[in-house]
Formats: C-alpha cells, structure tokens, sequence
C-alpha cells in the first residue's frame, strides 16, 4: 500500500508509485500534478499550474515560481557553460520552410507517379557516375586477415577506399586540420591518424553529439602520436567551425564523413561553408562525405533546394523524394491503403512497380539529392565530383562526394 505522503501517480515503466514525496493536501509531486488547480484541505485555491523548464524541458516548474527557478535550476549551469562554438541552430537554415513528412501510404497514387516521373526526367540529364574502388596499403594487413569479421572487414573496405580517395584528391598534406563529423568512434579518425602521424603540424578533430566508450581516438593517442587530437560533443547544427581555438593555427581545414546520415551531411556542408565565409575565414579546402540515409534528409537544411527546383520539383514534393529514397535499401513497397488514382494510365503505376524498379527509382533520386548538393558546392567554389567508393555487396550506401577548393 502506498504512503499517503508519497505521489499517487503510477509509474508504469517501473511498474510502481512515485516515490517523491507530497505537500500535505495534493496528491501528486511537481512533476505528476494532473491538474492546475488544487485545493488544499482548508479550501484556499494555490495556483499550481506548472510548464516545462525553458531551460530544459525534461522537467517542469510552478509557472508563478518560474523567475526563481531559472536562478537556481541546474540546467542554467549547462547553458551558461556553453563554448562561443555553439550556436543554437546556425546550420539549420532556420529561414526556410519546415516540412511535415507524410507517409507514403497516405498519399494518393496520383502525387507518387508525378514524382517518379519527374524523377525519370531529371536523372536522365545526370552525368554517368564513375566507379572508383581503392586500396591503401595502411589497411592492407588489416583486410587481409582472416580472423576479421565480415563487418568489420566492409568497414575497413570502405575506410580504404575514402581515405585514397583523400590522398589522391590531394587533401592529405602538412598544416592541415581534418575534421570527422558524425565521428561515432572515430575508425575513420584512426586510419587517417596512421596515414599522416609522420607529417608535421596536423589536428584531428572529431564532432558528434553522443558520447561513445572504446573511442578509436582514445586508442591512437595511446600509441603516443604526435597529431594533436580534439573530441568535442555537439549537434553539427549549432557547431560554428571557426570559433573552435584548437582548431584556428593550422593553414587548412578538410572535412571527412563517413555515413553521414541524410540530415547531418547538409548541416556538415553548411557549417563548413559558414566558417570559409565568416569575417575570420576558416581555410577549407576540401571534404569528402559518405552519403547515408537519404529518407532522413530535411528541407530546411538541405543545400540543394535550387537544382530540384530547376528540376521541376516543388517544396512539398520533397518529402516524397525522400521516402521513395528508401526504396534503394529497403525496397519496401506500398500499404494497400494507398489510393489509386484514375489517371494512373497516363504515368507510372506505383502498384505495378516490382522490387527491382523500385531499387532503381530509390537510387536515382537518392544521385539526385547528392547531386544538389554538388551543384551547391560547386556554386561557392569548389570542384566536385560524385563518385561510387565501393561496391553494392559492401554497402549500398556506396557513394560519396568529394570536394575541393579551385586554388589547389
């Protein structure tokens, strides 16, 4: 039986009461108070409507109370806390339209084969996309051992080529600061730290949001590398590059990804953009990003609003760009809810499609959302070129841009 001074509100995830303790009279703590006003036992009305923190939205306080929570919360420690390079939202583009992504079983059929056949359109002016599948003698060892997995094995396959493709792009040089967004546990870091541990004057930095266990940064420090190392924790959409001081002596900045997943590369380009235009420009001079997860991508933050738009695509088709994108990796199809339009016989049958043309139709528009990308990068001076790293049966994610700046 529950005490009568503890919280009445049932925990379910616990599978029991609240344990927090009660004003004689309420029945439920601060954070469970069910209703805005209470009465206590001798009748007087307390104002007791609470909201959630501005400061951090997790918990909540008494909205008459606020102005003497914010002095005391601990979450105004945190925010006070915050480095000069986070700045809430400066990648996010916050100025352009916020689109809600509608399922594609709710569409009508009519909507999807406009967008397929629009699809079919643009693809058709695209260039040809080289395969280019490399080695680096770095890993060779690495890859050929048998007792590796075959994940493991994939990943180290996919760094390989990357970082190659890094060397033969020319980025790899003395002086230089290499940034790894989306960092996770920072193998590609690592592998890059043994390319270039003998070249004077470089920085690794790593940026995510998570903090991770087993950090391969941690590992390559260990080894007693000379490279100076920098791990930061932050969302890339507040990250403002060039306000980072470690990072500010050396001559070149080059940006590297790996998977980057669908928004995180366009918020990764607009931060790098922002810094090389900033009053104090950052010197980058080139990046290369393994795309990953296309149906994530947003259209606020996407860098390649113009060419869709030169394609005939409007804002709210691209939300059903990005769902028929995961028809290249998951080859789902549609409920049998969706609505079939009469007008089907004049534009692709979505219902006729096999898994096969699906694929296809995902994979094009996933070369059109990267190629939006180029032509924006391309637009603020830099040479880019979109390539497949490796092979399908290693990862169907298996395209990645690389960019350089025109002077080197």
């Amino acid at each position: 039986m529950t005490e009568e001074n503890h919280c009445m509100y049932f925990v379910k995830r616990k599978k029991r009461y609240c344990r927090m303790t009660v004003r004689k009279g309420n029945r439920y703590c601060g954070e469970h108070q069910e209703i805005s006003l209470e009465t206590t036992c001798s009748g007087k009305e307390l104002d007791s409507k609470r909201i959630k923190c501005p400061l951090d939205p997790s918990h909540t306080c008494y909205e008459s109370k606020l102005s003497k929570h914010l002095k005391v919360c601990n979450a105004k420690r945190l925010v006070d806390a915050q480095p000069s390079f986070i700045v809430k939202g400066i990648n996010s583009n916050k100025e352009s339209e916020i689109l809600q992504h509608v399922p594609l079983s709710e569409l009508n059929e009519l909507v999807i084969s406009t967008v397929i056949d629009k699809v079919k359109a643009a693809y058709e002016k695209l260039p040809q996309f080289s395969e280019i599948i490399l080695e680096h003698e770095i890993l060779r060892d690495k890859v050929n051992d048998d007792t590796c997995g075959k994940t493991v094995k994939k990943h180290l396959l996919q760094n390989a080529s990357l970082l190659s493709h890094l060397e033969r792009a020319n980025l790899v040089k003395e002086d230089t600061c290499f940034i790894e967004f989306g960092a996770g546990k920072g193998k590609l870091t690592y592998w890059l730290g043994q390319i270039i541990k003998d070249k004077k004057g470089c920085c690794m930095l790593l940026v995510d949001r998570s903090s991770h266990r087993h950090k391969s940064d941690n590992k390559l420090k260990k080894e007693q590398s000379p490279l100076v190392i920098e791990r930061i924790r932050a969302d890339i959409a507040d990250l403002k590059l060039n306000e980072i001081t470690e990072i500010q002596k050396f001559k070149y900045k080059v940006g590297i990804a790996k998977h980057l997943c669908g928004v995180a590369t366009d918020l990764t380009i607009s931060c790098l953009v922002q810094a090389m235009q900033s009053e104090s420009k950052c010197n980058v001079v080139g990046l290369i990003i393994a795309f990953c997860c296309h149906h994530r991508c947003e259209y606020a933050p996407y860098v390649g609003k113009a060419f869709l738009e030169q394609c005939g695509f409007t804002s709210n088709e691209f939300t059903v760009l990005c769902s028929i994108a995961s028809w290249a990796t998951c080859g789902s199809s549609l409920s049998k809810a969706t609505k079939i339009s009469s007008a089907e016989n004049t534009r692709t049958n979505v219902k006729t499609l096999t898994t096969r043309e699906r694929e296809e139709i995902g994979r094009k528009v996933k070369s059109l959302l990267n190629w939006g990308r180029l032509e924006y990068l391309r637009s603020v001076g830099f040479q880019s070129n979109l390539i497949y790293y490796t092979t399908t049966d290693v990862s169907l994610e298996n395209m990645c841009i690389i960019a350089t700046k025109n002077e080197i």
